[in-house]
């Protein structure tokens, strides 16, 4: 199972500041879906000419790969969304470290240097984190934390946040969310739900499994590799469904203060947005009315600040838009988009 991926920027002469885009999946956690997306992406940004050089970073939610821990069970069980902002706020400040390079500012400068002359601990200007889905939330928490309290992390300088079909609000009011707390009020279902799901997958082997994933559910022939791979790892489907009733549970009426989204000339280093946010037009994750009624909370607080830049699809892109190639190149625009405008303000600046 692909554990990580990592995309360093192929442009670095010429340019001004590097940066990191630290991407934190969806639920299943798996990077292996976002691979067609982080490819065009960084096919994009190569072709880029902005003062900013991009590396991009991203691995699976922790808990997802059976390899990176020990079996689950009463004393050590799945992860909730808590844990995952607690490890990949520590893996983010790891990452923003994990740069060895020459001075963008001079291509032709020596390499630069760390206190043990080694030149591997250089961080880099900025970090953008990136989420999908309960990875936006997650984003989210990590920037407010950051926020609050940097002094874990000094060196770690969040400064944007690329929101992809973001459940960040009362997730239980969305299409998917009342079913799934239906499906949870039934009989034995809460407590034996895995047990009966893992019970039919094993009457399919793999290759089945995925065959039915790519034809009968229209997935690409590697998000398709990489669901029937899930599904028949050890603890995939514990771990999703875990990570799932504590999305339910946890994720309410948004509570972070109006600087977190819309801050003041006063503390941001960027007339960019902070947080840049993609909706579907009808997704089952995200009522549509609280879609909109956050979307006019963030217009009325926009006008005290930098206003958070949303934008609602007028096409019919699916939440998982990872599983389909198309859809995946397209969602790597907007997002180079989004780059581009951030460049653009670092332009007026640097």
């Amino acid at each position: 199972m692909l554990a990580s991926i990592w995309k360093p920027s192929g442009r670095l002469h010429g340019t001004k500041q590097r940066a990191l885009i630290y991407f934190v999946c969806g639920n299943p956690g798996l990077i292996g879906y976002y691979v067609d997306f982080l490819d065009a992406l960084r096919n994009l940004l190569d072709a880029s000419q902005g003062p900013t050089a991009h590396d991009i970073f991203g691995r699976n939610l922790v808990g997802f790969c059976d390899d990176e821990h020990e079996p689950f069970g009463p004393g050590n069980p799945p992860l909730d969304v808590h844990a995952q902002v607690d490890g990949l706020y520590q893996d983010v400040a790891v990452a923003a470290r994990r740069v060895s390079r020459r001075s963008t500012k001079d291509e032709d400068e020596d390499e630069d240097e760390d206190e043990d002359g080694t030149g591997n601990d250089k961080p880099y200007d900025f970090v953008i984190l990136m989420g999908h889905s309960i990875g936006a939330y997650i984003c989210v928490e990590m920037l407010h934390r950051h926020t609050l309290d940097a002094s874990g992390a000094p060196h770690l300088h969040l400064r944007h946040g690329f929101l992809l079909f973001p459940t960040i609000a009362s997730l239980a009011a969305s299409t998917a969310g009342t079913r799934f707390n239906y499906m949870r009020s039934l009989p034995t279902m809460e407590a034996h739900f895995v047990t009966y799901a893992k019970g039919l997958l094993r009457l399919f082997p793999q290759s089945t499994l995925q065959w039915i994933v790519a034809n009968m559910m229209g997935f690409s022939p590697r998000a398709a590799s990489v669901t029937a791979e899930w599904l028949k790892s050890r603890d995939g489907i514990l771990q999703a469904v875990h990570m799932g009733k504590s999305e339910l549970d946890t994720i309410f009426e948004d509570n972070w203060d109006d600087e977190l989204w819309e801050p003041s000339a006063a503390t941001t280093a960027s007339s960019a947005p902070r947080f840049f946010m993609f909706y579907g037009r009808e997704d089952h994750w995200v009522a549509n009315n609280v879609r909109d009624e956050f979307i006019e909370r963030r217009r009325r607080a926009g006008e005290k600040g930098v206003r958070t830049s949303i934008t609602v699809d007028e096409g019919d892109i699916q939440h998982a838009f990872c599983t389909k190639k198309d859809a995946s190149w397209t969602i790597a625009r907007k997002v180079h988009a989004w780059v581009e405008q951030i460049d653009k303000a670092a332009s007026e600046t640097i």
